[in-house]
């Protein structure tokens, strides 16, 4: 037979709902907890956003109002500058219709006056008259006068005219003179020497060739002394000194085959300078001297050409 001990300890009692279903609900507890928190941070934020776009929406809003308030007050001032002016146009416009009227009326007065005297002065038009006739009479006097004058003056260039033609026909004559002479000078010069050769056959000059260096150094040909100082081979000109009877004769851009004469001796001799080519450093010719020095004196002459 058992025996009842009160301090012996009860038997544990089971519990209905098992250990693993209570930690299964105890993590869904914890993560409907913890969805929740972080919905409702999110929709803290979203309602955030949202406000402070209202509030930038307010803003711009405000901003839109004092813009649309300033262009309203810049579109009145402007009004009111424009009624000023306007106020202003039709003052002066004023004064100035009120300035030209004045100004009919003097006109009027002035043409009235004019008007007045000139029926005063209609008793004086007998000596107005006379006075147009002795103006009439004058310039018809003028007017003959002028055409005398025109008259001398037609005489005149009919004299001069006629003295006109008789110059131009003594011009062609020396033009024809001229071009006679310079196809007998021609005729005498050559030009190479082959034709230096003919002229020697007619006997009436000698011929003396020369070169001459462009050195500035005298070159004796005969009884005289040459210089040549300048050459210009495109142009076929040159410059030469003649030194003849202690005198220095300079002749300036003459060109090739040009005769260049002057007087010699006592007796004025005439002698004759051809330069027949140029180049860059010398040139060259000769040198034509009458035979019969006696007879083609020409003492007569005053100066060497």
């Amino acid at each position: 037979m058992s025996t009842f001990n009160p301090n012996q300890p009860k038997p544990a009692s089971k519990s209905l709902i098992p250990d693993s279903l209570k930690t299964v609900l105890i993590f869904v507890l914890l993560l409907m907890v913890g969805y929740l928190f972080i919905d409702g941070i999110r929709t803290k934020r979203a309602n955030q956003a949202e406000m402070a776009k209202m509030a930038s929406q307010i803003e711009s809003l405000e901003s839109s109002d004092q813009l649309r308030e300033a262009a309203l007050t810049n579109q009145l001032s402007s009004l009111k500058n424009d009624l000023e002016g306007a106020h202003k146009a039709v003052g002066s416009t004023k004064a100035e219709l009120k300035k030209t009227a004045q100004q009919i009326q003097e006109e009027g007065r002035r043409t009235r006056n004019e008007l007045a005297e000139a029926l005063a002065s209609k008793a004086d038009s007998s000596q107005v008259e006379a006075q147009v006739m002795a103006a009439r009479t004058e310039a018809e006097r003028k007017i003959v006068q002028v055409t005398d004058e025109v008259g001398g003056v037609k005489t005149e260039v009919v004299s001069v005219k006629n003295e006109l033609d008789n110059t131009r026909r003594d011009l062609e004559g020396t033009q024809r003179q001229l071009l006679d002479v310079r196809d007998s000078l021609s005729e005498a010069v050559a030009k190479n020497s082959s034709e230096l050769a003919q002229l020697r056959l007619k006997g009436e000059r000698d011929y003396f060739e020369f070169t001459l260096p462009k050195k500035k150094q005298q070159i004796k040909v005969e009884d005289i002394r040459l210089v040549l100082t300048k050459t210009n081979p495109k142009k076929g000109k040159f410059n030469i000194k003649v030194l003849v009877d202690d005198n220095q004769l300079e002749k300036k851009d003459k060109l090739i085959n040009e005769p260049i004469q002057f007087l010699v001796g006592q007796n004025r001799v005439r002698y004759e300078i051809v330069i027949n080519w140029v180049q860059k450093d010398k040139a060259g010719g000769y040198l034509s001297i009458p035979k019969d020095r006696t007879l083609s004196a020409e003492r007569s002459a005053i100066a060497p050409q």
